[in-house]
């Protein structure tokens, strides 16, 4: 059977790491993957895999200009897919603003696009084409009902551990706090204002203003790091907020944090909040979008009600105005603006968690036991396949 993908892979994040993982994994049946994607480039970290288990095309082409009308590229992209004559289209997380040139199944994959802004009419016509959906959570299945009016058949396949996210050595939960009143947090992810790392640093100082030895190491890299560093410097936390960059191996990263604190305004669903769970690191995050489906309250960790308004958060933390027009609200099954988690908040939660370290160990207890529960990527990537060859089923 053969597969046509459309992805960009110039950049690295969740869809397209796991989308890399997926390539690799055995198909329960014989399949021929092909990609087009609207870049020539493809990120260093994914280009060998993707190479050596697909065959890749781009619309945009070395030579060609960027600089074309609209019909051109719509031409482009059919002419392409023409070629290939796929039994199967697997759109993954992108609207694309063209009509399909052939009559074979169409899925699309949602990881979170539902969130930017679209336009309407591009995202109608879309949406018109395609035969059913994939969604990563069930907040992603319901930004494609409540947003977009999605009508189709929307399986709904929670995101997995990638195999090589998963700890390589035996993992104990936590037996408490290094040392009374002290506290290490750690966040990881793309410095990019959706991720709200300002929060962290926000939370440290207030940490430290009620006496707690509190200090934070956020992975990964952005746009963002040199305003963080910056709200780094005004209050003087050189020593006490590491940004360390992109890290191939996260497990020194897991072994020496006591919290993880996910402190984004959205999330399609929470993967790094589940890397987290398989450490045995109980994790804080915020009650909206899928996060409430990687993080159970109270059993693998805590989701706060997030209260600051987008006003507040910008004098606060001095980040990009770069904001998702609606989220997922789940207890009231709504969509509407975000709202972030106050720095309060999130330090009053960690206090509650060092002055009860009983509730502390069982958290990580519970969270690592549910990590270990949990299906493999593998099995994901079966079901998967089954969700594409059959798609209305």
């Amino acid at each position: 059977m053969r597969f046509l993908h459309m992805i960009n892979l110039r950049n690295v994040g969740g869809v397209e790491r796991m989308f890399a993982e997926f390539i690799v994994a055995p198909p329960p049946f014989p399949v021929e993957h092909h990609i087009i994607g609207e870049h020539p480039e493809i990120a260093e970290a994914l280009k060998e895999t993707i190479l050596r288990n697909a065959r890749f095309v781009s619309v945009r082409r070395w030579g060609v200009p960027p600089k074309k009308p609209r019909w051109f590229w719509q031409w482009r992209y059919r002419h392409l897919i023409k070629n290939i004559r796929p039994d199967r289209i697997v759109v993954w997380n992108q609207f694309l603003d063209f009509d399909f040139p052939v009559d074979c199944p169409i899925i699309y994959y949602e990881h979170g696009g539902a969130w930017y802004p679209q336009n309407p009419e591009v995202a109608c016509r879309f949406f018109s084409q395609i035969d059913a959906a994939v969604a990563v959570s069930y907040a992603a299945q319901r930004m494609l009902v409540l947003k977009y009016q999605v009508s189709q058949k929307i399986h709904i396949k929670r995101n997995r551990l990638l195999d090589y996210a998963r700890p390589s050595m035996p993992v104990s939960s936590r037996a408490g706090f290094a040392k009374p009143r002290s506290v290490q947090i750690g966040s990881a992810g793309r410095l990019a204002p959706v991720k709200c790392m300002g929060l962290i640093v926000l939370a440290v100082k207030r940490l430290r203003e009620r006496g707690i030895d509190a200090s934070a190491t956020i992975a990964g890299e952005g746009r963002e790091r040199p305003i963080l560093e910056a709200l780094i410097a005004e209050y003087r936390l050189q020593s006490n907020v590491r940004l360390i960059g992109l890290q191939e191996d996260m497990s020194g990263f897991y072994r020496n944090i006591d919290i993880y604190v996910c402190a984004s305004m959205r999330e399609s669903f929470g993967l790094s909040c589940i890397e987290a769970a398989a450490w045995g690191v109980p994790v804080i995050t915020g009650n909206v979008d899928g996060m409430v489906e990687s993080v159970q309250h109270g059993i693998t960790g805590i989701c706060l009600e997030p209260t600051l308004d987008q006003k507040t958060y910008l004098e606060k933390t001095h980040a990009t105005p770069d904001f998702p027009l609606l989220i997922y609200w789940p207890l009231s099954d709504t969509i509407a603006p975000p709202k972030m988690l106050a720095p309060e908040t999130i330090a009053e939660a960690i206090i509650g968690l060092l002055d009860q370290p009983e509730r502390y160990r069982e958290l990580s207890r519970q969270a690592l036991t549910m990590a270990q529960a949990q299906e493999s990527f593998s099995d994901l990537c079966g079901d998967l396949y089954r969700i594409f060859k059959a798609p209305t089923d």
